[in-house]
């Protein structure tokens, strides 16, 4: 077997061949390292995308140097939720020009930060049965025109209920009610 060195005229060293192994994952440890059922202790490669759980049979690859990786996750015990993460980086990119997500019953996005979604150049769609849009300060709307068609509307303000423009039309088939205990008009 045969490396890549960064010089590309330096001679070319000879490495043994890795060992590899079918084992089962024995225990997982703090520092994202494994006990396997060979009894080598082995990290994840960075390729192996799928976390170990205890019990999982993988395909562990040992090196000359002693240093033993997770390579594979081979079978695993049906039912469990499966966790995706890439050892050692501070985050995961997916960029691909079509990426769908599908969920048969649920499906969560969370941070316990900052979220962002946007459709820079598109059309950005929301639809479901309900919709339940939650803000523990402020929602901050902008845009250029605002449609909206519904049923029935019901606003419930606490304080104040500004509603502003250089013309405004309020218009009904058949009745419309102002009641207070003051009306000025003006």
């Amino acid at each position: 077997m045969r490396t890549l060195n960064a010089d590309p005229t330096a001679p070319v060293a000879q490495v043994a061949p890795a060992a590899l192994a079918d084992t089962r994952i024995a225990l997982l440890f703090d520092d994202g390292s494994c006990l396997l059922g060979n009894g080598m202790r082995a990290v994840r490669a960075v390729s192996c995308l799928l976390e170990p759980q205890i019990g999982d049979r993988v395909l562990a690859g040992a090196t000359a140097d002693g240093l033993c990786h997770v390579l594979h996750i081979l079978v695993r015990s049906d039912g469990e939720t499966a966790h995706l993460s890439v050892p050692g980086a501070a985050g995961v990119a997916l960029r691909q020009s079509h990426i769908a997500l599908h969920a048969a019953e649920s499906l969560h996005l969370g941070s316990a930060g900052e979220a962002s979604l946007s459709a820079a150049g598109g059309t950005l769609s929301l639809n479901g049965r309900n919709l339940f849009v939650t803000a523990a300060d402020s929602i901050v709307e902008q845009a250029s025109h605002y449609v909206g068609k519904i049923g029935q509307y019901l606003l419930d303000v606490r304080a104040l209920l500004r509603l502003h423009g250089n013309d405004a039309l309020i218009t009904a088939a058949r009745d419309i009610k102002v009641d207070a205990e003051r009306i000025s008009m003006g």
